[in-house]
């Protein structure tokens, strides 16, 4: 018996999809993962019960367990990426992973006024005052060496994230994070909310990754109502989808030569993104493409210009895009250095779950546009790249961006002058999942429907697999390279706290 199998012998729920195992199958479920491959999406608490969700061949499959006393095997001695799910689970719900890998809080640092704040009688908070104090591992707190930080306030526009690092010579040998910092409370914002709201909300998650926040909720919202969107609002959010994966990859490549120390070339991938964007935002009526989803449908301000605006993106990109290329690969020093640093290997991604460019670019056959019917026709798979350098990351992001231009090209054709339409939601109970490929990866949304409006709401988001892959990349590399790793990664401290 496999895992899958062992979920499937649970206690059906009316949910499908998901299955009541009682503590001894959640125990053999978590020793059998140690030895199966079975695509590991997040853990979440309601605080009643914990979810675990997996994703066997695209397709949702979930486990329940009923907590005991507030307590619940942990899932990190066999999905090391579990160990952050338990963490913030703790910190907002007082639910404690008996055997976890890490017990450090990972959003309350003693300094909320009550805790834990989503449990049935949450209780006073923490005394803390001033700043807040850096909690280290065991292993962070007997390493050895010169100790360098960076953060939480930098001074720039990157949210705030604290980075120790203990060097041995002039090359990191251990670094921790420590997040929370940018925490804005979307979990408890989001439960019991109006459908709306929450789709608001989920557009503001993750700056750069706006619509595919969106287009996931919406996803998981119309699946729990058994309804489904037309052929042309799906081509429309495929078009916003592709949009939004030209102008954040212009906005890291930007990050990634100004950290370099290519100037010039950040100019241009700015100057770029500044003319693809300013088309874009009369139309759709946010530069950030924000609140551009409902669920049923899609509110920009003008979807009958959205197959004009389609082409004339493809016009202004595709002229510009050879230059771009030529300039990135021609200026001097930037390939050699990009090449020295962060070196990953497909295997190492694939046992934290980060998927999206940084595992393309390592080798790693993954694309969540295969699974989607809307790109039938559009999508074709960007691949080529092995090594899994800050390198190989950056030209992969480069050819993502002509496959999107020559996506919304083929788009442009397609989309009509009827905005797609709306598609009337019954709001009906029930359970629904939305699955989407962002700019870094695969977004995932769990929705539970009561009463017409959003029960509980859960997002898995690549950010969480890149906090680890980062910590796991920093030894061997100089300090002043940590900034430079972390936007190659896609690092957001704002979408990591939630």
């Amino acid at each position: 018996m496999d895992v899958a199998a062992l979920i499937y012998a649970g206690e059906q729920t009316s949910t499908p999809w998901r299955f009541r195992l009682d503590e001894l199958a959640w125990r053999d479920m978590v020793d059998m993962l140690k030895g199966d491959d079975l695509p590991f999406v997040g853990l979440w608490c309601d605080g009643a019960d914990v979810h675990a969700l997996f994703l066997p061949d695209g397709h949702p499959l979930a486990a329940t367990l009923a907590l005991e006393g507030g307590r619940y095997p942990a899932l990190s001695p066999a999905r090391v990426a579990a160990s952050l799910y338990e963490r913030a689970i703790y910190d907002l719900f007082g639910a404690e992973a008996m055997w976890a890998v890490d017990v450090r809080p990972l959003l309350d640092h003693d300094v909320w006024s009550a805790a834990p704040p989503l449990c049935a009688a949450p209780g006073r908070g923490g005394q803390r005052k001033g700043l807040v104090a850096f909690q280290p591992s065991d292993a962070m707190a007997a390493a050895k060496g010169r100790v360098e930080e960076r953060g939480p306030a930098t001074g720039d526009l990157a949210p705030p994230f604290y980075t120790r690092l203990v060097l041995s010579g002039t090359l990191v040998a251990n670094a921790e994070t420590q997040t929370g910092y940018a925490h804005r409370g979307i979990a408890a914002r989001s439960r019991h909310a109006r459908v709306e709201d929450v789709c608001r909300l989920s557009s503001r998650v993750a700056a750069g990754s706006s619509v595919a926040h969106q287009v996931a909720f919406c996803q998981a919202v119309e699946n729990a109502c058994n309804a489904q969107v037309g052929a042309e609002v799906a081509l429309l959010r495929v078009a916003l989808l592709e949009m939004e994966r030209l102008f954040q990859h212009l906005y890291t490549l930007a990050g990634m030569a100004r950290l370099a120390g290519a100037q010039l070339v950040a100019s241009h991938c700015m100057a770029l993104r500044e003319k693809l964007v300013a088309e874009a935002a009369p139309i759709t009526g946010s530069r950030l493409l924000m609140d551009v989803c409902i669920p049923g449908g899609l509110s920009v301000r003008d979807a009958t210009q959205m197959g004009d605006l389609c082409a004339r993106v493809y016009e202004l990109g595709q002229k510009a895009y050879p230059q771009l290329v030529l300039l990135w690969r021609e200026y001097p020093g930037l390939s050699a250095l990009l090449g020295r640093v962060g070196r990953i290997q497909a295997d190492d991604l694939e046992r934290v779950g980060l998927d999206g460019p940084v595992a393309r670019a390592a080798g790693w056959d993954c694309d969540g546009r295969r699974i989607m019917p809307a790109y039938d026709g559009l999508w074709r798979y960007t691949s080529g790249r092995q090594n899994g350098t800050a390198e190989d990351r950056a030209l992969l992001l480069l050819d993502e961006m002509e496959e999107s231009l020559r996506m919304l090209d083929l788009a442009s054709a397609r989309i009509g002058l009827n905005a797609g339409g709306t598609v009337p939601l019954s709001m009906q109970d029930g359970e629904g999942t939305g699955l989407v490929e962002g700019p870094w990866g695969g977004v995932l949304y769990w929705v539970r429907l009561a009463h017409g409006r959003v029960a509980e709401a859960f997002c898995r988001k690549p950010e969480t697999s890149a906090l680890l892959v980062f910590e796991q990349a920093l030894p061997n590399h100089a300090a002043e390279d940590a900034a430079l790793l972390a936007c190659s990664l896609g690092m957001n401290a704002a979408a990591l706290d939630g």
